[in-house]
């Protein structure tokens, strides 16, 4: 229970950060067209933003990356070593990023072949 109340905080933070920080402003969300997260798939799964709602785009990367966090939180909070952490957190990141934004960029491009996005 402990630990779903930390991943439930954990997740709540970053994703409103996210939100007022990136969502809310018109020139960040400009900025966001060329962030890593859009330039991963938009290279790896040719998708073409402008057939998509980028405020929508951007909600949905704010919770991609909420969840990501939220989960590599909890899990390094079974550990006590600091390396064992270091080692642990690495694995879990880029385990975490490679399959949610592969399936996040699947479903884009599904969406692209459709006439209304």
């Amino acid at each position: 229970m402990d630990k779903l109340v930390w991943f439930l905080i954990v997740f709540i933070i970053v994703y409103l950060f996210y939100f007022f920080f990136v969502i809310c402003r018109k020139k960040k969300l400009e900025q966001f067209k060329t962030s890593t997260e859009m330039l991963f798939l938009q290279r790896k799964f040719k998708i073409d933003l402008s057939k998509h709602n980028i405020k929508m785009v951007a909600h949905m990367v704010a919770l991609i990356n909420a969840f990501i966090i939220a989960i590599t939180f909890v899990i390094l909070e079974i550990f006590d070593n600091i390396f064992i952490k270091i080692m642990v957190a690495f694995v879990v990141l880029m385990f975490l990023i490679i399959v949610i934004y592969s399936i996040f960029g699947k479903q884009l491009k599904k969406k692209e072949g459709k006439e209304n996005v």
